[in-house]
This record gives structure tokens, C-alpha cells and sequence, in this order.
């Protein structure tokens, strides 16, 4: 739409405006969609009448036969889809009548344009008038200390106030009432003068940086002048102050400031001005007219030994920073700003490697950019990285049991072969037991005397030698001395539960209930040396009681069961009593075993009946109830063979492990089964027959892990898609872990956490039956969205993520964690592979980690466990400390997969490298510009070293909730085809 709506008068010419004739008006603007258009006459709103017609869309209006009446102010507006407009040149329609008050135009004040505080006078003088009257918002105006009537027609301000801007109408009236009243409107408007902003200019201006004119190429800097009242003049000033004129090699036209052949000492700084009665505006224009760039002197081979810092320098002359800035390209790739192990000073064009690694060999070159210029290459530069004599990874201070067979590892690369060799300080170990080979020290049946310090030396003929001495402890693994027994306690007596273990060194001891450690510790104290002590027994106290004994060797597990009866009293009679007393037990005891007796008959009358109606039905309902059960049991019998002939190999139809644990009687019905309500995980017991296995997803710690459908689980459906991980392991530790597992999925309830829908215990191996997600894990979906395989490009059937819905899943992922953090449990293994995706793009984080197949790159073997080493927290490394502190930590490592799609953390850097830098604290993942800087902050406290300056989940959910509203509306893709699981 046009900034600028005017009033004009088509027919007729203004000097044969008389009484009478027929008077066409049109509102001149043009925009597009289509206008609407009202009209007002002295400020009122203007319909059809008689007389009075609007015509062509509303864009005209006409009158016919125009009298005295129809006098005033006529004005439009105009309005579309992209705006309003007001007009701004109004017409004035003043045909004289005879005995008719007639308005002196020459005389009369349309607008007045004022400063604030200023006096201002309206003048609206008429022939023939008795008096002229003033009006403000429909409220006649009278004198006061605001406002002044002349007798002459005129309305004074003697200070005019923000409040007084508007709209006046005067009135001239005539001799009687009989004579039509003339009105007019006049306005007043208090003089303004706006700021300049940046993007008044064009270009657009950049704090702290100039305007780039490249040499001897003509250019224009254009200028939006800000809005004033009224209209403001623009002039531009030189570097020296003097003004611009419209010709020269430098000049202006209208409001462009224009370089015809720009030389560089035309470099400076220049100066736009606007002025009106308010004032004037400035605002300075820093341009710089840049040369191209030459290399003066490029950067030079070096050679630096590993570990040591090394420094490129290049030197560049030509247009000074920050419009020339050198950057760094290593073996034709250029080296990304931001990261964290490369520094480059882009204004004097130095790039610093705090500390090499050999993959930073390679020729590096620097790069000159100025803006408006090529870019301009400096020869290459070779750096040679000598490898450093190390120990990789450095060898730690070891656990070895007692009597049992150990090796202690160390490993060191150097340039050139590299010999090592083991040494026990005194005294000196030469037992026949001991042996040492390619670094690796064996230890046979190891004794006590093993105990002590070892020194590591690694030495070649190049480098000379290093050596590292460590502490070798030899434990002992639990073992109990005095085992808790099985006890029936009356209720409302004492009870204790002695267990004592011994091992080297002391073992801890701990005590759990049925597998869960949610013991009274209220009622129920235990003692230092291993003994539970109940100080009045309840019946809620019944149950399997578990001694645990644990120390650095290991842990082991022993049962006891408490039975808790209710006691009886007995009443004693006087001693004269005591014969018929005895009598009448005699008689209670022999009808007691009479009835006894008699139900015992009954009931086997009873089973001998329906045995034989059973016998007579059966083969009349064979064939229409056995017949998909048989094929089913057969199914699953023919499964439970193979198991047991093959249960050394793994099966071909992915159900190896998890096919014997099916039981092969089909179920009478598939909703039969029935959950106890004493414990959680009581009820969520689910018959495995109801079980039909799909295939296997992987393996993992426990042991294999696979897709079944499951019959009747969830009450919504007939049949359930669900994920079941199994435990083969027949190790302790694993078992209770296991079983910590499932304690802690059956308490947490929330929308972005799988669910426990049912466990298998009554037959081995047990099941753990999960909720799953029809689009599988969300790292198999962040690979698919990268678009090339091994920087090969590939058509890709997911479109890639927006910021929004990656901000989404991190807000997803929060508030799980915090739900899950906020009833004191530790994941220990957060990560994309552990998330699962919904095809609504939801998130549920879950525990399958598939460490032994699918995803055993992503673990490390480490003190006879596998552990998420790429994920891992630096105080779990030095001192086994989880917490929700290690997980914040892995989320940080979460939200950077997530922005890389899917790239395994620090993809340069071997596991043994990973677990040496982490443990002392010595790396960091490398922040690309392509995430937001307010998410890179959150990611470097999430990874903070210190585990206290990490945010809590409850801090990270507000956080990210800040910023999904800076975002805009995400538009969660629905028509993607699924991947396959």
C-alpha cells in the first residue's frame, strides 16, 4: 500500500464550484490486495444518502447538487492486508450562500505543526459570521488558562502540551437559527524528529564494523531517513565535516550517498543529518575502501614433539582488521573457528595447537579474506609432530584377588619400537608365579606376598626411557563366616538376623528386603558387625531377607526367609479346672479330625467326577479348541528343542536365548493370570506364554534383548509391540542389578520414560517386559537424517531436523531426567541409543543398552564391566562417583549427538585416549558454530569438570523452556515413512 492517500477533486474545476452544481471526489492511493475505503466529512463517517453517493468501490464519492451544508473538511481512508493509510491532503469544499456565514480560506489554519510547550494559534475567520464557536472531541471549548476564543474567530494555546494534539472543528454560526452553521476542521501536531537506526542505512550497519567499499568499483550507501513532523531535510557530510554536493566523484543524490570510483583514501568516516523545527539527528558512517590482500610473509615448516604447544604465523598487508582476517586451512580443509584445541587470531593471523597430537601432522596454509576482495592463499607449511615416548593409557593402581590368576597391563608407543618391562620395588618379586611378557605381568594363583609397588619402564634406542609406579593390592573376595537362617517370629517379638563375612579388605555389609533396600531404618537397626536387629516384629515384616557383603573384589549375596506368625495367648483356668479343661480338648481335637476326614472324601469324590466329564468332552472339543493352540505349543515346543540342542551357538532365527524361557502349555486364557498386590513387581507378574517373539534387537549386559508381541498386556489393545530383555547371566552382581533395574522402571510414570509392562519370574530366565516405539531408537533415526554415508552422499527418506524440534527433544529428555532424578535414581547410561522415537516425535528414554553387539563401539571394557566411556562423567573414572551430576553430564554429550546426528563423541580419539584425557580432565568436545551459542552454554555447563557447576534437570527443563518460546512454532513432521526397526 502507498505511504501517501490524498483527497482530489475530479469534477468540476475548482473555479465553477458553485450552489448547486455536482461535486466527484476520488481517494487517491493505489496498493494491492484491493482497498477498502470510508470517507469522513469533517472528521464523521460518510454513507449513501440522497444526495451523496459513493461509488467505484468506495474510492469516489459523489454529490449532487451541493448547497451550503455540504461544506467542510472531506478526508478517506484506505486500508488492505498490508496496512492503513489516513489521507494526508485533504479537501476543502467552501461554496458561498447568500446570508450564509462564509469561511475566509486564505485566512484559515488547516494544520499548524508546533513544538512542544510553544504557543500556537488556529485562525478560522468568517464573512457574515455572528460567531465563531471552537469544539474539541464534541465539547465546545471555552476561555481558560489552556485554551483563548478571539472574537475574531481564532483559538490560542499559550503552551502547547502533548494533550493538545489533534483535531478542532470551528462552527461560524449566522444571524438565526434559520441560517445553516459553517464547520470546518483544523489540526494540530507537536513536531517530532525520530532516531536513526541501523537499518536505515543500506547496507545495513554493524556495530564496530565498517562499511566495506571495494576499490575503484562504484557504490551506493542508501538511506531510509527516520519519520519526523514536519518532514525532515537529509544532508551528508565528509570526513572533514564539509557538505556533499550532488556532483564530484563523491556526491548525493536525494538521499544516496555515492562513490563513482572509490580510492582508498577515501576511507573515513562520514556523517548523515536530518533537521526540522524539532532539531536534528546525526549519525556516523564508518566505510572503509579495501585493497586486495598480499601474503608477506607465509608460514614456515616446523617440527614439534607430541604434547608441546606449536605456533603458525602468517603476515598480511593490505586493508587493515577487521576488514582483512586470516584464517587457517589444514590439508585443503578449513580449520573451524571455535574450536577448542585450535586458536586463531584472525587480526595477526597466528594459529596456535596448545597441545599436538599426531593427527596434527599435515600442511597448513593461511588464508587472507577482505571484504569485497578474493580470497588470496599463502604457500603450504608443513608440521612434522615427532611422537612423544608415552605410556598409553598410563597404568593404574590395580586390584588383584587372592589365589586367583591376574594380569596388570601396560602399554606405551614411542618413535620406534618400544621395549617394556616390569619391576617390583623391594623386595624384589622372583617367584615362579610371576611372569612378565610384551609388557603384560602375570600373575599365577597370586599370593599376599604380590602385594606391593610395581614401576613400569618403557625405553627405546630414539627417545630414552619413562616409567610410572604403581600400587598392585591383592583382596580377597568376600566369603561369609556365619550365614542368616531361616526364622519364624511371633508377631510383636524381637528378631535378629546375624551375618558376618570376611575378605580382604573388611567387606560392607547391607541388607535388603525382597530385593529392595527401602528397609525401616526407623524400626529396624543395623549393628556394625553385620547383624539386623527388629526391635518388634509386624507382620508387613515378613518376607526373603539378603545379606549383601561387597568390597573392591567383589560382592556376594546370601538369603535368609522371616516368617512372622500371630502368637497366641492362652488362658489358664484354676487348678480344680484342670481335669474338665483337658476333657474338652480332647473332644474339640477328635471333631476336628472327623471333619477333617470328611472334606478329605468329598473332595476326592468330588476331582473323580470331573475328571470323568472331562475324559468324555475332550473329544468333542479337540478339534475346534486345540486346533491354533497346537500350532502354537508345537511352535514353541519345536523352539525349546533347538534351545537345548543348540545352546552353545546362537540361532539363526534370533530366539537363541530368550525361546526356552516360552513356556510351551498354552495359555486357557489370555487374560487368566492374576497380580499380587504385596509389591510393585508383584503386580506386573505376566505369564510368558502369552509371548510371541518377533525378533532379536541386540545383546547386552544381561543378556539377549528382543521384539515380541504381547497378548492382553495393556488393556487398550489386544496385542502389544514390546521389547524383552532377558537375564542369562547367572553372575550375583548382575542378577541384583537386574532386579534394580525393574525396581526402578515400576516406579517412575511419565510420558518420556518407557513404561515396565510386566516382568517373568517364575521360570529362568527371567523377562523384563518394556514399552517400545515404533520408530526404533532415535540414534538410528539421527544417522538416517544425515543425507551421506561415510561423506557419501545417499537420497534420505527423513528430512533433517529444525532447530525447533531439536530444542523439543532436549526438553523432552529433560523432563524425563528430572522426574527420574527427582525419586533418586541414577540412569548411568544416557544416550540417543537408549532414547527410543515415537512417529509423533516422541521421546522415551529407556535402559537397552546393546553393549555386546549392535552399539559395542560405544563401550568400554573397564574393571570387568562395559562402560559408555564416550558418556562418561570424569569423577566416575577417578573415583566410580554416579550421581545425577555423571548424568547431566552425559545429557551435555546427549545434546551434542544430537547436533552432529548421530557422531560418535570425539571420533578422532581412541577409546584408551578418551579414557586417559577424561580421567584427567583434559578434553572437551569440539562446539560448532552450527549450534546456537545460547545451547553451547548449555552444553559447557552440562560438561562443566566440576561436578557442582553443572545445572540440576529441574534448572536445564527452565532453561530450554526460555528458549523454545524464542523459537517458533515447531511443525512435527507426521507423513515421514517409519524406519524399519
Amino acid at each position: 500500500i502507498d505511504k501517501i492517500a490524498t483527497v482530489e477533486l475530479k469534477r468540476p474545476k475548482p473555479e465553477e464550484l458553485v450552489l448547486n452544481t455536482e461535486v466527484l471526489l476520488k481517494c487517491q492511493i493505489t496498493g494491492n490486495p484491493d482497498l477498502l475505503f470510508d470517507w469522513y466529512h469533517n472528521t464523521f463517517r460518510l454513507f449513501n444518502k440522497n444526495r451523496i453517493k459513493i461509488l467505484d468501490k468506495g474510492s469516489k464519492v459523489r454529490i449532487t447538487n451541493v448547497t451550503a451544508e455540504d461544506n467542510g473538511i472531506y478526508s478517506c481512508r484506505a486500508e488492505n492486508t498490508a496496512g492503513a493509510r489516513y489521507s494526508s491532503e485533504n479537501f476543502l469544499l467552501n461554496v458561498k450562500a447568500l446570508g450564509t456565514p462564509h469561511l475566509i480560506e486564505s485566512q484559515f489554519t488547516r494544520s499548524l505543526t508546533v513544538l512542544r510547550n510553544d504557543p500556537a494559534r488556529l485562525d478560522c475567520p468568517f464573512t457574515e459570521a455572528v460567531r465563531v464557536d471552537w469544539f474539541s472531541l464534541h465539547e465546545k471549548i471555552s476561555n481558560s488558562s489552556r485554551y483563548q476564543v478571539f472574537e475574531n474567530g481564532s483559538l490560542y494555546f499559550p503552551r502547547v502540551r502533548s494533550s493538545d494534539e489533534g483535531i478542532y472543528r470551528c462552527e461560524g454560526l449566522g444571524a438565526n437559527r434559520r441560517i445553516p452553521s459553517q464547520t470546518f476542521t483544523s489540526e494540530i501536531f507537536i513536531a517530532s524528529l525520530e532516531e536513526f537506526k541501523m537499518e536505515s542505512f543500506e547496507p545495513r550497519l554493524i556495530s564496530n564494523f565498517p562499511i566495506v567499499i571495494p576499490m575503484h568499483t562504484r557504490f551506493v550507501v542508501k538511506v531510509f531517513p527516520p519519520d519526523g513532523r514536519p518532514k525532515p531535510t537529509l544532508e551528508w557530510r565528509d570526513r572533514s565535516g564539509l557538505v556533499i554536493g550532488p556532483s564530484g566523484n563523491i556526491h548525493v543524490n536525494e538521499t544516496d550517498l555515492i562513490f563513482e570510483r572509490p580510492q582508498e583514501m577515501d576511507s573515513g568516516n562520514y556523517t548523515a543529518i536530518i533537521r526540522n523545527i524539532a532539531g536534528e539527528k546525526l549519525q556516523k558512517v564508518w566505510i572503509i575502501v579495501s585493497v586486495p590482500p598480499t601474503i608477506r610473509r607465509p608460514p614456515l615448516n616446523m617440527a614439534v614433539q607430541e604434547d608441546s604447544p606449536a605456533i603458525l604465523s602468517c603476515q598480511v598487508s593490505g586493508t587493515p582488521y577487521p576488514v582483512t582476517t586470516v584464517i587457517w586451512e589444514k590439508d585443503g580443509q578449513l580449520i573451524r573457528m571455535g574450536s577448542m584445541r585450535h586458536i586463531i587470531d584472525l587480526e595477526h593471523g597466528t594459529l596456535t595447537i596448545q597441545q599436538t597430537e599426531m593427527a596434527d601432522a599435515g600442511t597448513y596454509k593461511c588464508v587472507a579474506n577482505t571484504t569485497g576482495q578474493s580470497l588470496v592463499e599463502s604457500q603450504g607449511a608443513y608440521l612434522h609432530v615427532k611422537k612423544k615416548l608415552k605410556f598409553s593409557p598410563p597404568p593404574e593402581n590395580s586390584h588383584i584377588e587372592l589365589y586367583h590368576d591376574a594380569s596388570v597391563t601396560c602399554k606405551a608407543e614411542g618413535d620406534g619400537p618400544v621395549r617394556i618391562s616390569w619391576m617390583k620395588s623391594s623386595p624384589v618379586n622372583t617367584a615362579s608365579h610371576f611372569t612378565t611378557m610384551g609388557g603384560t605381568m602375570n600373575f599365577f594363583k597370586v599370593q599376599r606376598s604380590d602385594e606391593g609397588m610395581y614401576t613400569c619402564t618403557a625405553s627405546n634406542d630414539k627417545q630414552g626411557s619413562i616409567n610410572t609406579t604403581v600400587y598392585i593390592d591383592v583382596v580377597e573376595r568376600p566369603r561369609f563366616q556365619v550365614l542368616p537362617k531361616n526364622m519364624t517370629i511371633y508377631e510383636g517379638h524381637p528378631a535378629m538376623l546375624h551375618c558376618v563375612a570376611i575378605g580382604d579388605p573388611r567387606p560392607d555389609i547391607h541388607w535388603d528386603k525382597n530385593y529392595f533396600q527401602d528397609i525401616d531404618s526407623s524400626r529396624i537397626k543395623l549393628f556394625p558387625n553385620g547383624t539386623l536387629f527388629i526391635a518388634k516384629v509386624y507382620m508387613e515384616d515378613q518376607g526373603r531377607y539378603g545379606c549383601v557383603a561387597s568390597n573392591v573384589a567383589g560382592k556376594v549375596r546370601i538369603e535368609a526367609f522371616l516368617t512372622v506368625t500371630t502368637s497366641i495367648d492362652f488362658t489358664m483356668g484354676k487348678s480344680t479346672d484342670d481335669g474338665s479343661d483337658m476333657m474338652k480338648t480332647i473332644i474339640i481335637a477328635v471333631c476336628s479330625a472327623g471333619a477333617y476326614l470328611a472334606l478329605v472324601i468329598a473332595l476326592t469324590a468330588y476331582c473323580s467326577y470331573r475328571l470323568l466329564m472331562q475324559r468324555k468332552n475332550r473329544k468333542a472339543t479337540t478339534k475346534s479348541e486345540n486346533g491354533h493352540l497346537a500350532a502354537e505349543q508345537h511352535e514353541l515346543l519345536v523352539k525349546e528343542r533347538d534351545s537345548e540342542s543348540r545352546n552353545q551357538c546362537r540361532s539363526d532365527s534370533d530366539n537363541r536365548s530368550h525361546a526356552s524361557g516360552l513356556s510351551s502349555h498354552p495359555s486357557q486364557s489370555s487374560s487368566s493370570y492374576t497380580r499380587s498386590r504385596r509389591g510393585s513387581l508383584d503386580r506386573l507378574v505376566y505369564p510368558r506364554q502369552n509371548l510371541s517373539s518377533i525378533g532379536m534387537l541386540g545383546n547386552g549386559v544381561f543378556g539377549d534383548i528382543f521384539l515380541a508381541k504381547a497378548r492382553d498386556i495393556r488393556d487398550v489393545e489386544p496385542e502389544t509391540l514390546v521389547v524383552v530383555k532377558s537375564l542369562l547371566m547367572k553372575d550375583e552382581h548382575l542378577f541384583f542389578e537386574f532386579r534394580q533395574e525393574m525396581e526402578m522402571y515400576s516406579k517412575l510414570d511419565h510420558p518420556f520414560i518407557v513404561k515396565l509392562l510386566g516382568v517373568c519370574r517364575d521360570l529362568e530366565p527371567h523377562f523384563m517386559i518394556m514399552e517400545y516405539c515404533d520408530w526404533g531408537d532415535l540414534k538410528q533415526f539421527l544417522l538416517a537424517t544425515r543425507g551421506h554415508i561415510n561423506g557419501r552422499p545417499f537420497p534420505s527418506r527423513v528430512p533433517p531436523l529444525t532447530l525447533a524440534q531439536k530444542l523439543t527433544m532436549y526438553n523432552q529428555i529433560a523432563l524425563g531426567m528430572e522426574h527420574l532424578s527427582n525419586h533418586r535414581f541414577i540412569h548411568k547410561d544416557l544416550a540417543a541409543r537408549n532414547i527410543l522415537l515415537t512417529s509423533r516425535m516422541e521421546l522415551k528414554i529407556s535402559s537397552l543398552s546393546m553393549c555386546r553387539d549392535v552399539y559395542a563401539g560405544e563401550y568400554f571394557f573397564h574393571n570387568q564391566s562395559f562402560l559408555p566411556l564416550r558418556w562418561t562423567a570424569p569423577e566416575v573414572l577417578q573415583k566410580n562417583d554416579y550421581s545425577t551430576k555423571s548424568d547431566v553430564w552425559a545429557y551435555g554429550v546427549f545434546m551434542w549427538e544430537v547436533f552432529s546426528l548421530g557422531e560418535l563423541p570425539y571420533p578422532t580419539l581412541t577409546d584408551e585416549e578418551v579414557f586417559r584425557k577424561l580421567k584427567c580432565c583434559d578434553i572437551q568436545l569440539p562446539l560448532t558454530e552450527q549450534i546456537p551459542i545460547e545451547l553451547r552454554d548449555v552444553i559447557r555447563k552440562c560438561l562443566s569438570e566440576n561436578p557442582r557447576d553443572r545445572p540440576q534437570f529441574t534448572e536445564l527443563c527452565l532453561l530450554l523452556s526460555e528458549l523454545m518460546t524464542k523459537c517458533q512454532t515447531v511443525n512435527l513432521p507426521v507423513s515421514i515413512s517409519p524406519h524399519p526397526v
